[in-house]
């Protein structure tokens, strides 16, 4: 267990701080990809401009770098992953994606021993008026597995 916080005010100045990505484009790939991983099987998939299922913004996330994210820790597991949408994503439509860094906390004790949690946003917006479509929150949980304890406490 590290001996003084690792939060930083370095560390705490990445809060907010948003880092355009790069575009992506809902594809008939993207479209297949989530499909077969979500439902086990493919289709046709909709025409251009029609509506696709939310879960297509997961192939979304894997058609470009990951966002950058501070390394605090050697070890990390995703807590949680949260989808939120303002309109349908739709076939053919390109999207612009923005890395935000919502929140860093610590943790002193349970499970992981000293853990520090970095909650993150990746928004998908329309090129030009940067109107958001939708946004997936991502939380990690960073930790060392050395001060891990079995059955932890919480």
């Amino acid at each position: 267990m590290p001996e003084e916080s690792l939060l930083t005010d370095d560390v705490r100045a990445l809060i907010g701080s948003a880092v355009p990505l790069s575009t992506v484009q809902v594809t008939r790939r993207a479209y297949q990809r989530a499909l077969d991983v979500y439902l086990g099987e493919h289709d046709q998939g909709p025409a251009e401009g029609e509506d696709v299922p939310g879960y297509v913004i997961e192939a979304l996330n894997s058609e470009t770098d990951p966002p950058p994210i501070p390394a605090l820790m050697p070890q990390s597991i995703l807590i949680s992953n949260e989808w939120q949408f303002e309109r349908p994503l739709r076939m053919g439509e390109t999207l612009e994606k923005t890395h935000r860094i919502v929140d860093i906390s610590e943790r002193f004790g349970g499970r992981f021993g000293y853990s520090i949690n970095v909650r993150t946003e990746v928004a998908l917006s329309e090129p030009g008026s940067g109107v958001v479509v939708a946004r997936n929150v991502h939380t990690m949980t960073q930790y060392n597995a050395a001060d891990a304890r079995d059955g932890g406490e919480s």
